[in-house]
């Protein structure tokens, strides 16, 4: 490289201006050869004590540069600057993880009032989510809806499919500190089985035999093979040494049932009033000492309100972090707000006109028939649900064993409605009106709940059966005493409700003629020997398949004699505050089970290495 001696003492001269402030005004630069610089090159290289320049040298290199040069450094150091930054998002991203760490709570809005919560007496939902919470079972379902086992360790059956053994797990604890025994399992279910409780399970353990074999092991004989009867174990244990001291007529009025003491992950901790007695508050706290998962939640406070308006505004204002449930007309203002998450969860439920077979007019499955040819489910589930469900056609919904997708249906079609009650004899008379038949107008009560789906879906109805002129009177009931006035005593001619099915599919007890008596769920008062045959022997096989195909041939008869119209399974719609984290359920059995896995709900987090 050939050096120009001008430019570089120009340089020398202005870098030292700049860092002394001396003014050089000449530096004599008398002409070098290029024999005589190759000469001085190689005697400063041979007086460096290093190959690589020192700090204070690479301050000099700037002199030597271009501006064309500068900029292309500058360039190169920018890149490398913005892939290092790149380098380091990437590392972050893929090492490091937000983790739930303990802490924070949870509050949930409420609509009604908690007054048995109890596993073996509560009735309401306010009462079931509460005991879900504070109680544990001997098994659970899971998110997924898999049954797993809670207070039990394993279990045994007896090859003749009627004896099974239960293995309690040890070192359990009540939140009293007491330990967990059989002898709390064999009191709550002898509980259950003995009338005197008057307990809601009483009919599912009706015919068992419960005994204890020692501290943490105890056996169920059965009367007779019933596949899902693990299903049926997941009822909350009560402790045996404080309800054994309560008389079965005082039961439902010991306190324990608003301050109860169980094994579950949430210890009761305080409940407020107001001056009328009214529950405001509900808190419960984390039990450190659960026997499964801990929570992460330290505390979870419920709030009571009268109605789903109220509780709607609780939750859009901040007030609640959840809801237990949207109902579909609110469902649109929810979805505005960008703070909460709508879960939609599949919920194994139908609601059906039920007519009641000990009224004349029902016995004839070609009024019931016509009936359901003149109903419009298309137009019910968009106006009364908003869409938000599905039209079903039978009492096994699709994704359960036994789901008949071939299954015989009665599309809307109200001219055809009308051909069949004039065969019938059912006759519009000259002068117009209701249909008459023997001088007796066809007319009759749908019985229905105080609730928006259900007022809307009766309006429907009502309207649809005008229309082939058929007189209807609507008869609204108070969900508060819909089960003592309407349900145990059948005071209805149709009745319009839901029905929740449970994880397994048995039709049995919604369907089987002895649970139309002392308040079973036989909601028809319906009764065919062959449908009970048949709902008899599939409770007893093990064999999926062979469970199936007997549930299909049910499904038929029950089609062929109409004594229900099925018409909608909606979803359950449940809102939280989007800083809840952790929910994963997807399908629930009864609208409780939202809380499964609310072990592994969050709001804080932890940084961690991955």
């Amino acid at each position: 490289m050939k050096l120009n001696l001008s430019t570089v003492g120009n340089k020398i001269k202005k870098f030292l201006k700049s860092k002394t402030g001396i003014v050089v005004k000449h530096i004599d630069t008398p002409p070098v050869s290029e024999e005589q610089s190759d000469w001085d090159k190689k005697l400063v290289f041979s007086l460096a004590k290093k190959r690589f320049p020192t700090w204070q040298q690479l301050q000099y290199v700037p002199l030597y540069l271009s501006k064309k040069e500068k900029i292309i450094i500058r360039m190169l150091l920018g890149l490398v600057g913005v892939s290092l930054i790149f380098l380091l998002v990437g590392f972050y991203q893929r090492h490091i993880v937000y983790l739930p760490k303990s802490g924070g709570s949870y509050s949930e809005g409420l609509v009604g009032q908690p007054t048995l919560i109890n596993p073996i007496l509560s009735q309401s939902d306010v009462d079931r989510d509460l005991t879900r919470l504070i109680y544990s079972g001997l098994f659970k379902y899971n998110e997924q809806l898999e049954l797993v086992p809670d207070l039990a360790e394993g279990y045994a059956i007896s090859e003749d499919k009627l004896t099974y053994t239960i293995t309690l797990k040890k070192d359990v604890n009540w939140h009293n500190g007491n330990s967990f025994l059989a002898d709390d399992v064999l009191f709550t279910y002898e509980a259950i089985t003995d009338p005197e409780y008057n307990s809601t399970l009483y009919g599912s353990f009706r015919g068992i035999i419960i005994s204890r074999v020692d501290d943490f092991t105890i056996t169920f004989v059965l009367p007779e093979p019933f596949a899902p009867f693990l299903s049926n174990l997941t009822t909350g244990i009560l402790p045996g040494h404080i309800w054994s001291n309560v008389a079965p007529g005082n039961f439902p009025l010991a306190e324990y049932n608003t301050k109860p003491i169980g094994t579950g992950p949430f210890i009761f901790k305080e409940l407020s009033k107001d001056r009328t007695g009214t529950i405001k508050t509900y808190t419960l706290v984390k039990n450190e000492f659960y026997h499964d998962q801990p929570a992460y939640l330290d505390k979870i406070i419920f709030k009571f309100y009268g109605d789903f308006e109220s509780a709607i505004t609780a939750l859009s204002s901040g007030s609640v972090d959840g809801i237990s449930y949207i109902p579909k007309k609110y469902r649109a203002t929810i979805e505005k707000n960008k703070d909460i998450n709508i879960h939609s969860l599949q919920l194994p439920q139908y609601t059906a006109l039920f007519l009641n077979q000990k009224n004349d007019i029902f016995k004839n499955e070609d009024i019931n028939k016509a009936l359901s040819l003149a109903t419009d489910k298309e137009k019910i589930l968009k106006e009364a649900l908003n869409g938000q469900g599905k039209i079903v056609g039978a009492p096994i919904l699709e994704g359960f064993l036994g789901y008949h997708p071939d299954i015989a249906t009665f599309d809307y079609n109200p001219t055809r409605a009308a051909e069949v009650l004039d065969e019938q004899g059912w006759k519009i008379p000259d002068e117009g009106g209701l249909r008459q038949k023997d001088g007796a107008e066809l007319r009759f009560a749908l019985t229905t709940v105080d609730q928006a789906e259900y007022l809307k879906t009766a309006d429907i109805l009502k309207e649809n059966w005008e229309a082939v002129n058929i007189g209807i009177e609507l008869k609204i009931m108070n969900p508060n005493r819909v089960d003592r006035e309407v349900i145990k005593p059948r005071n209805y001619e149709t009745f319009l409700y839901g029905e929740i099915l449970g994880s397994d599919p048995d039709p049995y007890p919604f369907w089987h003629s002895s649970q139309s008596v002392n308040g079973g769920l036989n909601l028809s008062n319906y009764f065919n020997k062959e449908a009970d045959k048949l709902l008899e022997e599939a409770r007893q096989l093990e064999n999926p398949d062979e469970r199936a195909q007997k549930y299909i041939e049910f499904q038929n008869i029950l089609i062929d004699d109409m004594p229900a119209i099925f018409l909608y399974s909606p979803s359950y719609d449940y809102g939280v505050t989007k800083n809840i984290q952790g929910i994963d359920a997807t399908r629930i059995t009864v609208p409780s089970d939202r809380f499964s896995g609310i072990e592994t709900w969050y709001t804080k987090t932890k940084l961690s290495w991955e």
